[in-house]
């Protein structure tokens, strides 16, 4: 005869609880770096990445002179929306 084995409700495995658990953090991950390119903060390491496999350019801006270059590329131009 088989021996069958009955949960209590509402409890759940640990191993379901772990799959669901990876599932949420794999979600909030994925969710960060695309709140992270959203915003531009992740613009930088884009950047480093790209001068890196182009071997013309061998000067690499700081942090800083990265966003002071973008802010001023941003704004030097003229905004006509109003």
């Amino acid at each position: 005869m088989h021996s069958v084995q009955v949960e209590a409700p509402g409890r759940i495995e640990k191993s379901h609880a772990l799959s669901f658990a990876i599932c949420i953090t794999r979600l909030a991950a994925k969710l960060w770096l695309g709140i992270r390119e959203w915003s531009g903060d992740s613009a930088y390491e884009r950047y480093v990445q790209a001068q890196r496999s182009n071997p013309e350019k061998s000067c690499l801006l700081t942090p800083a002179e990265f966003y002071v270059e973008r802010l001023n590329r941003r704004y030097s131009r003229p905004n006509r929306c109003c």
